[in-house]
């Protein structure tokens, strides 16, 4: 069997998403022997731009769980000034064109710029530093497609693709993981950018754009917040273009041991490691089943 072209997706979810990210990652290079700095394109966002970002830049999936294990509680903001609502423009446009308004741009719009003391947030500056100096100005030469939202029209951006600003890979990841309420959009030119995964926490309709037709091709995703029922039904609607063009399609979510460990917020780093811990003994258990095998086969190329 030949190897397929395989689209890694990295979904959204803070620093519990990262170690869920990695937990995974690491059993299937323990499992089945796939290291997923081979994935022939990925498409990351907010925390999955982060881990996706690592691995373009050389990191293993040993090294990705290991940070897990090691993950620091988050600092406290600084009592910074808070502008509100965040994006006046995008509450202008949807005044005006109300039927355009899509749910997560415009809570984005009506949170306020800067967190609240309370509200800790992951630190992200040595990853920022760690990029500038792999990558220093250049894209990866493999695809590495980040999604953003303009926080002024709403709009999807995808750094990384030919159609989008041309940026360099850490600050498409500091914009792909600008939560709203936590972190103030980033100031790209004239543009301002927020979070991707408050459009969708994974974009998964992108992969089918990441590969020629010709070849055979596989779709592995990894969805953190598919711990929540309704990003879990937003995930099924899509991935049906890919089911239908008769990808194949390998689908990673939290099991109800990585989900206890995960609890109810993303953003609490403290958590990390148990989750990383969880999400690498689930998935082995996944692999190990005779139902999995078909679907590692795909993977590998066996």
């Amino acid at each position: 069997m030949t190897t397929p072209h395989v689209t890694l997706v990295l979904g959204a979810g803070g620093p519990v998403g990262r170690a869920f990210h990695a937990g995974v990652l690491r059993a299937l290079a323990d499992g089945c022997g796939w290291d997923a700095r081979r994935a022939d394109a990925i498409v990351g966002t907010s925390a999955g731009a982060q881990v996706g970002a690592l691995l373009r830049a050389g990191w293993d999936a040993h090294r990705l769980l290991q940070r897990s294990r090691d993950a620091a509680p988050p600092a406290t903001p600084s009592r910074a000034h808070r502008r509100w609502p965040s994006s006046p423009a995008y509450l202008r446009a949807v005044a005006a064109r109300p039927w355009q308004a899509r749910l997560g741009p415009l809570v984005a719009a009506l949170l306020p710029e800067r967190a609240s003391p309370a509200q800790p947030t992951a630190g992200g500056a040595h990853l920022g530093d760690a990029l500038h100096r792999v990558f220093a100005g250049r894209w990866p030469h493999r695809p590495l497609w980040i999604p953003a939202v303009h926080a002024d029209s709403g709009a999807r951006v995808v750094f990384g693709r030919r159609d989008a600003p041309s940026i360099d890979v850490a600050t498409a990841v500091r914009c792909s993981s600008a939560v709203p309420g936590l972190r103030p959009p980033v100031q790209v030119g004239d543009e301002r950018y927020v979070d991707g995964g408050i459009r969708s926490p994974t974009h998964a309709d992108l992969a089918l754009d990441t590969a020629p037709s010709a070849r055979r091709r596989t779709i592995v995703v990894l969805s953190p917040l598919s711990r929540f029922a309704p990003l879990r039904w937003l995930l099924r609607w899509e991935l049906l273009p890919a089911l239908r063009s008769g990808l194949d399609v390998i689908v990673f979510e939290p099991d109800r041991a990585v989900a206890g460990a995960m609890g109810w917020n993303p953003m609490d780093a403290r958590r990390a490691s148990a989750v990383a811990e969880a999400a690498y003994r689930g998935t082995r258990r996944r692999l190990e089943r005779s139902d999995a095998a078909a679907a590692v086969r795909l993977l590998v190329g066996a």
